[in-house]
């Protein structure tokens, strides 16, 4: 559970008011508010008398770049989201969050070293950060680092200002689920839970959890309330066709694979579910 900093506002839809001309259409809403805040930024010093400094003009681009670097993140393209990250950098060696999202493109490259040191960059400018804590936390967890987690995930959580500690509290779940401390883990999860009921990712995780001890009704009826939310949910989607062949419900067995299929034919989960289908079959 990571977050992209800088884009937990409401996506400004812009493309009606006269602004980009004839290239709208071509633009995500990402990239448009980022051009927006540009433009804003030059109608601002014009019309106030204000005179940039280089400093202020180099952090205002690079937070731009930042911004359409996180748009080609969120639509799956975390190549071109490094370009403009490296240009951000260009601008402002010292912009914290273009580090930040750094790591989770070289994360989803699988380039782990060059992600560990972009979150590493980050929180040295910014040590007390809890997004960065949690994003580097969550990087460590799917790296196996489950011990080293714990203790950036633990600093992320305890910090009150943070705005949605739920995905800190459910990642700690994760590190102390790769410790074999299961009863911290769902400590954890219900925390989570706590702060933002039926919170999917966690809900997940315990459903994962009960199936595991032997408690298959109910992680089934935690998948419900997931797959509710979240009906493409692939994971869920597997997991809830496992319960229902171990049940003896077949037909519904299947259909839950077909679903997870056709929602992500290329996951592993999509695989998975797809080798099922076969052996039913």
């Amino acid at each position: 559970m990571k977050r992209l900093a800088g884009l937990g506002v409401g996506v400004l839809l812009l493309s009606g008011c006269g602004l980009f001309g004839g290239n709208a259409a071509t633009l995500t809403p990402e990239q448009q508010m980022a051009a927006f805040i540009a433009h804003e930024h030059k109608a601002n010093a014009a019309s106030s008398g204000f005179k940039p400094t280089p400093a202020n003009t180099e952090k205002a681009k690079a937070g731009i770049y930042t911004s359409l670097g996180s748009a080609y993140l969120q639509d799956g393209h975390p190549r071109q989201a490094i370009r403009e990250l490296q240009l951000a950098i260009a601008d402002n060696s010292n912009y914290a969050d273009a580090y930040n999202i750094m790591g989770l493109a070289y994360e989803q490259l699988q380039q782990n070293a060059l992600a560990r040191n972009a979150f590493r960059r980050a929180l040295s400018m910014d040590a007390k950060n809890p997004e960065y804590l949690n994003n580097y936390g969550s990087f460590l967890v799917n790296s196996g680092s489950y011990a080293e987690a714990l203790v950036e995930l633990k600093r992320a959580t305890a910090d009150p200002l943070y705005s949605t500690p739920q995905f800190a509290w459910t990642n700690l779940a994760q590190a102390y689920a790769g410790l074999k401390d299961l009863p911290a883990a769902r400590d954890a999860l219900n925390r989570a839970l706590y702060l933002v009921p039926n919170y999917p990712p966690a809900l997940q995780m315990l459903a994962e959890l009960d199936f595991k001890a032997g408690k298959a009704d109910a992680a089934f009826d935690h998948l419900r309330v997931v797959l509710a939310q979240e009906p493409d949910n692939a994971n869920a989607l597997l997991l809830a066709g496992r319960i229902a062949a171990q049940q003896g419900r077949t037909t519904q067995a299947q259909s839950f694979w077909q679903r997870c299929v056709t929602a992500s034919p290329y996951s592993a989960a999509g695989k998975q579910a797809q080798q099922l289908l076969l052996q039913d079959g």
